[in-house]
């Protein structure tokens, strides 16, 4: 599938789209114009002193009239030609959209195949590539800190569900930082579930967070020695899908979510027995078959002795897990198998099926990386199933910079906060909302193509038919879609017609 052929497509269309929204704009305006002038001619009848007078104003207003008539028609066949136009950008885009992501992920295999024979081996633990970031993270830390940014200091309300949103650097992963320590010394939680989908979370690691008076867990891609591992957060995860996370009601949901996002209820899990040599563990990729666990994830499941004996092991450093297998559309699929997105979907949601207890804290940094637009929205949904129906009181706090994630929580039991703010949480009623409505209440932006700009751009338009007669609707009308400041380049199809609304406005001030 040649991707170059349907980008020119996807352009040729996309400037098809402009070149018509330009000469619908054009029509547009003419009609107001000719409106006006007809206007102005049956008015000059009106004042005609003789009768040709009078005769000579009508026959101009009838020729406005039907000029008027034979533009409207022309504006109707444009938005035709527009709907068709948009029609074949989408068919290109989809194409296009596929085509690119196949040149991706071959791109991606050839360069993780490249790098698979130029990094050290030191770097390797079982098959992982490893990025070694060029500074440390607690050093990233402390020059933050440095900044005397300016912390929110109001803390997540007890079985709430809470979004806090703001621009980068106004401090939300400090914030959900911060709130570690205050869970643990106020007693807030007897368990904290620290989720991310970003590389540069600021959670402490698995193994840091010891002094902390509740249970920790870490289920991000950091390691120890500024590394990243895809399989160091489902190792902790196998600890409590076999061991107290092993129950029906832990297995039904997490079923559900797997059959949901097309997936079998079937998850396998595959072990490696860890070796010892002059006090340092070794861990090698060596498996033998009794290795491997089969576990049907439903309302049936329940400890068995092999699942007893292997979380034995795994608490004693004897084995640990090598690989997670799924089924989809009848085929084998292994971690490295997925994509970004999977993992993470998979990830976020099995951590809340097998761990979240009464009384636990969940804190999300950036859940929309890697998810698309569908699953942003999905995951949050999700997350207040599950949430819901393994615990009484979970208190959950999400950093998102995605419109979707906001829009999906529900207003019933979430709170909002957009930073930089020393105000408190705000009950959320932006559930359902569209894009465009959470990008300008909540993200402080305003789209050109929103349906709100549009009503007012065709406010302008209509008020302006009467303006010569009576200008104050129009101007009332253009001021308020001036006072959007709503900037645009000047090859924005829609840039010449604010200008020229902007143009008319001082004339008619």
């Amino acid at each position: 599938m040649n991707s170059e052929h349907y980008r020119d497509e996807v352009v040729r269309r996309r400037k098809e789209i402009a070149d018509l929204q330009v000469q619908r704009t054009k029509l547009a305006f003419q009609a107001a114009e000719a409106e006006q002038k007809r206007l102005a001619s049956m008015s000059n009848a009106s004042r005609a002193a003789t009768p040709s007078g009078v005769a000579s104003g009508q026959k101009a207003a009838t020729r406005y009239s039907l000029l008027q008539a034979k533009i409207n028609s022309d504006i109707v066949k444009l938005d035709s030609k527009i709907a068709r136009a948009h029609l074949e950008y989408t068919k290109a885009s989809k194409i296009l959209n596929t085509a690119l992501t196949q040149e991706r992920y071959k791109h991606i295999q050839s360069e993780r195949n490249r790098l698979t024979h130029e990094i050290p081996t030191s770097l390797y633990i079982h098959d992982e590539v490893l990025y070694t970031p060029s500074l440390n993270e607690e050093d990233l830390l402390q020059s933050a800190e440095k900044n005397n940014k300016k912390n929110y200091r109001h803390p997540p309300h007890r079985g709430s569900f809470h979004i806090i949103t703001g621009v980068n650097g106004t401090g939300k992963s400090r914030y959900l930082r911060s709130l570690i320590k205050y869970g643990s010394a106020e007693e807030y939680c007897r368990r904290i579930i620290c989720l991310s989908g970003t590389a540069y979370d600021r959670f402490p690691l698995q193994g840091d967070a010891d002094n902390l008076k509740c249970s920790y867990l870490y289920f991000g891609n950091k390691a120890k020695g500024n590394i990243l591992s895809e399989k160091a957060p489902f190792r902790l995860l196998a600890h409590y899908i076999i061991g107290e996370g092993c129950n029906g009601i832990s297995g039904e949901l997490a079923g559900n979510v797997l059959e949901e996002i097309g997936f079998s209820r079937k998850l396998g899990l595959r072990f490696s027995r860890t070796a010892y040599k002059r006090g340092a563990r070794i861990k090698y990729n060596a498996r033998a078959p009794e290795l491997d666990i089969i576990i049907e994830l439903s309302s049936t499941l329940e400890q068995t002795y092999e699942t007893e004996d292997r979380l034995v092991s795994m608490s004693n450093g004897e084995v640990s897990l090598f690989d997670l297998v799924l089924q989809k559309n009848g085929e084998e699929l292994n971690l490295s198998n997925l994509s970004s997105g999977e993992r993470l979907y998979l990830l976020t949601t099995l951590a809340l099926c097998f761990c979240v207890r009464d009384g636990t804290l969940v804190l999300f940094d950036e859940p929309e990386n890697s998810l698309h637009p569908q699953w942003q929205a999905k995951i949050i949904q999700d997350m207040v199933t599950i949430i819901g129906k393994m615990a009484d009181e979970c208190t959950t706090v999400i950093a998102t910079h995605s419109p979707l994630i906001v829009s999906s929580a529900p207003n019933d039991s979430s709170l909002i906060c957009n930073l930089p703010s020393d105000d408190p949480w705000i009950k959320s009623e932006l559930y359902g909302r569209n894009t465009d409505t959470v990008l300008s209440e909540q993200f402080g932006l305003n789209s050109p193509r929103s349906l709100s700009v549009a009503v007012l751009i065709q406010e302008c338009l209509s008020t302006l038919m009467d303006a010569n007669i009576n200008p104050a609707p129009f101007i009332k009308a253009a001021d308020t879609l001036l006072n959007q400041n709503i900037k645009l380049d000047q090859d924005d199809p829609l840039f010449s017609t604010l200008t020229r609304i902007h143009e008319l406005r001082e004339r008619y001030s």
